[in-house]
């Protein structure tokens, strides 16, 4: 069953560093973006044309851990994506009821609304890059003589490999649902709660965070023996 928490753990397993998940990091790069590219289709099948309101992002922050909960125990990382699956699920669909609402139009305004987010923030990393990579190139060009020119080599080819990623997750986030004027308006104004709440739910994002802490990241290569 495609719930917000499984969607957003392969959201996030999908961005973390290229680097920490094989050695070779085109061939990773590539099936990462390919999820995120099937992550892009099936999000626009499934939400289609509906549109929420601020009730509608209410009710997902009231419910939210119940809602979350479903599935979680049936999470494998390597399952297909597929949100029709809980427009399927009995237990779903009277849990729905449970709570007076109609269980299609609300799973999929649900998946407009934090994809709406991840696209947010998607976006304003990528903004955010071209400084922080320009950074750490003047970090390794420091570092050269002591890191010696073949491991000053394969930390600059995993650099370039991330920029050309990063550039691939901004152009997959603009092809997400992008909110209308009212809706915009509804996401600023309960955007921190809806943040606090997804990111409580993903002990995976804490570890992406961790992983950028700026020395840590050029740790991992204090050794060729990581390649």
């Amino acid at each position: 069953m495609m719930t917000a928490r499984k969607l957003l753990s392969v959201v996030l397993i999908a961005l973390v560093p290229v680097a920490v998940f094989a050695q070779d990091m085109e061939l990773a790069t590539e099936e990462a973006l390919e999820t995120l590219d099937q992550m892009s289709v099936e999000v626009n099948d499934f939400v289609g044309d509906v549109r929420f309101d601020e009730s509608d992002v209410k009710s997902l922050i009231d419910l939210w851990d119940e809602y979350t909960a479903f599935g979680e125990n049936e999470y494998e990382a390597d399952d297909e994506m597929d949100f029709e699956s809980v427009l399927n699920d009995d237990d779903y669909r009277r849990w729905a009821a449970s709570h007076g609402l109609e269980a299609e139009d609300w799973a999929r305004k649900t998946v407009r609304i934090t994809m709406m987010l991840y696209r947010e923030q998607m976006l304003e990393a990528a903004k955010a890059m071209p400084e922080q990579m320009a950074q750490q190139v003047a970090m390794i060009e420091e570092q050269r003589d002591q890191l010696g020119e073949e491991m000053y080599q394969q930390i600059k080819q995993g650099m370039e490999e991330s920029a050309k990623y990063g550039e691939a997750i901004a152009k997959n986030a603009r092809s997400l649902p992008e909110p209308t004027a009212a809706e915009q308006e509804i996401l600023d104004k309960y955007r921190g709660e809806l943040m606090m709440l997804m990111e409580s739910d993903d002990d995976g994002e804490e570890y992406y965070d961790e992983y950028y802490e700026e020395d840590e990241y050029y740790e991992d290569y204090d050794s060729e023996d990581d390649y």
